[in-house]
């Protein structure tokens, strides 16, 4: 049985056993749904710019509807708001779309806005009021803050204590949330920023917490997805103008008032994104979208939907059933039944078992191992653990069709070559370990196609 099968099973006996915990019943109706992430942090850490950038739409509200509200946004046939006040019956609340983002009215509970979006089609995402704020609902998290002191990395503790959280992968992805600002919003702030990223994500102390780490630009990341033409002509006026006239006006925000340029362009930008896009345009970007593709590369937002897809969505399976088994255990925790410890042994042989959990830590470990594999097989490790796609050709590393046969004779080769590695053919223990998941993969792989 597949890993959603069995952990569904068990939810159903457990939900046979404890029926009056609201919390199981809920997870049942998360199955049917896309990945649930929430976006995570301080106020003022850049959530709902993120979301922006994520969605490719300005569709985060304008103003916040409420200091206690955690705002939804789910893919939908045309934008409107659902309101599900904490003491009431949902009801649709007037949703007035403008050039910044969506206005609604206040509430005191949860917000759904319904948006059409490709990215939404995959997942729902879920802009939580504060830090602090209960992440239950979500199956991922986008954790943002700006820097990532151990002060910043304390609300990330909390949650590994539990044994299901300790023997399953981390589902956060930290964010460095202001890139621009990096060196002085200097126009290689983003380099600079994408070194500091790499080398938190070399930090024993920070990979304990979160399955990558990404500086990310986070206004120069929502500008690029949703850059117009006015935007463009905007920027390539200014770009066109001596740089005695610009550079100077660059520097501050002030001076750059002062000197009557546009600032609505300031608003979207930033002082920082404003000067690398000048820069950008006078050194060949001279079209709206080679513009608007560099700004997303440079702001690091191409990078963290990379990771989303190939390391969230793809997973989207195993994350449910991840979040499924922590809602069981606290089930287990919270109240014996005669049929308690026969559950509780259930749920640690899926943790025993579940090839998928071992998979998505390896793929976050393989570049962090303290002796490395050749690069060659390091990259087939990460291909066949699922890392570049979780179907078989993307993990056979197939491009063109082949038919089950020809699949079959490459996932062998890589067996032998793997196994030999996990059984003494390497002298370090973290390698032989990593060794042995790839051969589970591979196993994995050809039960799939029938062998």
């Amino acid at each position: 049985m597949s890993l959603a099968g069995t952990v569904q099973a068990l939810l159903d006996d457990t939900l046979a056993a404890y029926p009056r915990v609201v919390t199981l019943r809920h997870q049942r109706h998360r199955w049917t749904e896309p990945l649930r992430v929430a976006v995570a942090g301080r106020a003022g850490a850049g959530k709902s710019t993120l979301v922006n950038a994520l969605v490719g739409d300005r569709v985060a509200p304008v103003a916040a509807p409420g200091d206690n509200c955690t705002v939804w946004y789910q893919d939908g046939s045309g934008p409107r708001a659902t309101a599900y006040p904490r003491d009431g019956e949902p009801f649709e609340l007037p949703l007035t779309v403008t050039p910044d983002g969506p206005r609604t009215g206040q509430i005191d509970g949860d917000l759904v806005i319904h948006w059409p979006s490709r990215a939404l089609r995959q997942m729902t995402l879920l802009d939580t009021p504060a830090e602090g704020a209960s992440l239950d609902d979500a199956d991922a998290v986008l954790h943002l803050t700006p820097a990532a002191r151990p002060a910043d990395l304390t609300p990330l503790r909390a949650p590994q204590q539990s044994a299901v959280a300790r023997a399953t992968p981390i589902a956060t992805v930290l964010v460095l949330s202001r890139a621009d600002e990096v060196n002085g919003g200097r126009t290689d702030a983003f380099v600079t920023a994408r070194q500091i990223a790499r080398r938190h994500g070399r930090d024993p102390a920070v990979r304990d917490v979160c399955l990558r780490v990404h500086a990310l630009g986070g206004l120069a990341a929502a500008t690029a997805r949703t850059l117009t033409d006015a935007d463009f002509e905007t920027i390539a006026h200014l770009a066109a103008l001596p740089r005695t006239d610009t550079d100077g006006a660059l520097l501050s925000t002030d001076r750059y008032l002062r000197a009557g340029l546009p600032p609505d362009l300031l608003h979207r930008l930033g002082l920082p994104g404003v000067r690398l896009a000048t820069v950008l345009v006078r050194t060949g970007h001279d079209t709206r979208l080679t513009l608007a593709g560099e700004l997303a590369r440079r702001s690091g937002i191409t990078e963290l939907r990379d990771t989303i897809n190939r390391g969230l969505v793809a997973r989207t399976e195993a994350l449910k059933a991840r979040a499924t088994l922590l809602a069981i255990e606290s089930a287990l925790d919270g109240q014996w039944t005669p049929r308690t410890d026969a559950l509780r042994a259930r749920l640690g042989r899926i943790l025993a078992e579940a090839t998928e959990f071992r998979e998505m830590r390896l793929v976050a470990a393989l570049p962090e191992l303290p002796v490395r594999f050749t690069a060659e097989l390091e990259a087939e490790a990460h291909r066949l653990a699922g890392g570049d796609g979780t179907d078989i050709p993307s993990r056979l590393g197939l491009d063109e069709p082949t038919g089950a046969p020809a699949m079959r004779r490459r996932c062998d080769e890589a067996l032998l070559r793997w196994q030999v590695l996990a059984e003494g053919g390497t002298a370090d223990r973290r390698q032989r370990r990593a060794a042995a998941i790839v051969v589970e993969s591979c196993a994995a792989i050809l039960d799939r196609l029938g062998v």
